[in-house]
């Protein structure tokens, strides 16, 4: 599978890529990137958000995108439809159920993560049996961050 992770240039989206050894996967940010291993998505323009990621999507023949910066999280959610007509899957959870997992407080750095594609675990800081029950039975798509031995319902997505 070859995925788009939006956000390439922070720590943040390094500290996941380790969960896509399977997969192929093409780093991606706005403005001036790394030539060598980025690929650049223009300059950011918030109205537009979708589109150009489709447009990036389609170019490079990707299967799925995870969008990590929190001003794509909605726009993308309501592209979902859009995006699964290309046959790209937008690892994000469904508009309806974005609200649930947006970002409330702010958790600390050492805040464990996991990864979820289908309600299937593909990567994690750790594993956490009552969260891996859950994302399966609520088919999570994307990266959720928690704070290990809280409830799921403090489960926030991975944004930066």
């Amino acid at each position: 599978m070859k995925i788009l992770i939006t956000g390439g240039n922070s720590a943040k989206a390094l500290k996941i890529l380790k969960a896509f050894t399977q997969h192929q996967v093409i780093l991606a940010d706005y403005g001036e990137v790394p030539s060598f291993s980025f690929v650049s998505l223009g300059e950011k323009n918030e109205d537009t958000i979708a589109h150009s990621l489709l447009n990036t999507c389609l170019d490079l023949a990707v299967d799925a995108i995870l969008p990590l910066h929190h001003f794509e999280i909605e726009p993308m959610a309501k592209a979902k439809v859009l995006f699964n007509e290309f046959n790209i899957e937008v690892l994000l959870p469904n508009l309806e159920a974005l609200s649930t997992y947006q970002e409330i407080h702010s958790f600390a750095k050492q805040d464990e993560w996991m990864l979820f594609i289908a309600g299937e675990v593909l990567g994690a800081s750790t594993i956490d049996a009552d969260l891996t029950f859950f994302g399966k039975k609520a088919q999570l798509n994307g990266v959720f961050k928690f704070n290990q031995g809280e409830s799921v319902t403090n489960l926030r997505l991975f944004t930066i």
